[in-house]
């Protein structure tokens, strides 16, 4: 047999295959779902709509709390500019604030190293337990962005009903996440229903679902959300276009702010999902030192300074060398 036609047999094998195994599992559900009681698939029902409605007020109470905590910092912020220009010591507190903004970016910087470590860590030390959870979260991510540029993913899903139909509210606000979430933990659940009910030979694939299931919905879960807040923010700050089929018009910037508070709530969801940072150690004792924005902006300062003094006497030089040259005259 030649390759060529080794190959062709291989593949239609292979596509045998994936359909006869894929008409089994959906016959291992089936018979799964006929013997589950109707109590139980009503309650399952019942948990799938609330959950949702849990989905949708923990989205919109994230970006409450999110625009409460942006308006109390720009409040604080522009009573502490009043203040130090009341008290002649603006430049000293741009260079607070300055160095405040540098000292978070480095903070977010080494937890971000930690967290990958840790990541890394885990692998080596149980590869079993956390693969599933870091895989879930990189497909779950792609399937929410689309990739690195923000297209494709769920969000462009709206582009099967035609290019008129792009930029669907349906699928370009935090709907597509309340979806895509409650979908991902009804599957779950149901498959935790009717794992019991399977035919004593069946699939080892359900075995597997069981038993990585919960791992994997819940980094699934907190990676589309973080993908869809990705896909979201490029669309609103970087290919900016309207939506379309809202019930009014506004103006560009509009349509920008909706997707961009969407994003931002979707952010927010996944925030909350990946648990709170680690506390901040502060080790006593020994020599104060500096922080790292605080050594930035003093030595710009420190430049500045040096500059501006060596620019004053290389002045001051200039205006004397062009009076010993009048005073020659």
């Amino acid at each position: 047999m030649n390759p060529s036609a080794a190959r062709l047999l291989t593949q239609e094998f292979s596509e045998r295959f994936s359909a006869s195994r894929a008409a089994l599992l959906y016959s291992e559900l089936g018979f799964a779902l006929s013997r589950l009681e109707r109590d139980a698939l009503t309650g399952w029902g019942g948990r799938s709509a609330g959950r949702l409605l849990m989905l949708a007020g923990r989205r919109v109470g994230g970006l409450a709390k999110l625009a409460t905590v942006l308006g109390r910092a720009g409040f604080g912020e522009l009573m502490g500019v009043l203040s130090a220009s009341r008290q002649r010591r603006l430049s000293a507190h741009v260079g607070d604030r300055a160095a405040a903004a540098i000292d978070g970016t480095v903070s977010l910087g080494r937890d971000g190293t930690r967290l990958v470590a840790g990541v890394a860590r885990a692998l080596v030390r149980d590869p079993k337990a956390t693969a599933p959870a870091v895989l879930g979260g990189l497909l779950g991510f792609s399937a929410g962005s689309g990739g690195l540029d923000g297209n494709g993913g769920i969000p462009d899903l709206d582009l099967l009903a035609g290019i008129g139909a792009h930029r669907s509210p349906l699928t370009h606000t935090i709907i597509a996440g309340i979806v895509a979430e409650g979908l991902l933990l009804a599957l779950a659940d149901l498959a935790a229903e009717v794992h019991g009910k399977l035919p004593h030979g069946h699939d080892p694939i359900w075995d597997g679902l069981a038993r990585i299931g919960r791992p994997l919905t819940e980094s699934l879960a907190i990676g589309t959300s973080a993908g869809l807040a990705y896909h979201l923010l490029v669309d609103a700050l970087i290919q900016p276009a309207a939506l379309h089929g809202l019930p009014v018009e506004m103006p560009m910037e509009g349509h920008q702010t909706i997707m961009a508070a969407s994003g931002l709530a979707e952010g927010a969801n996944a925030a909350g999902h990946s648990g709170k940072r680690a506390p901040v150690e502060i080790v006593q004792g020994g020599p104060p030192q500096m922080s790292t924005g605080r050594q930035v902006v003093d030595a710009v300062a420190e430049a500045a300074t040096a500059g501006a003094v060596t620019a004053v006497n290389g002045l001051h030089r200039a205006g004397d060398a062009f009076r010993k040259w009048r005073g020659r005259r």
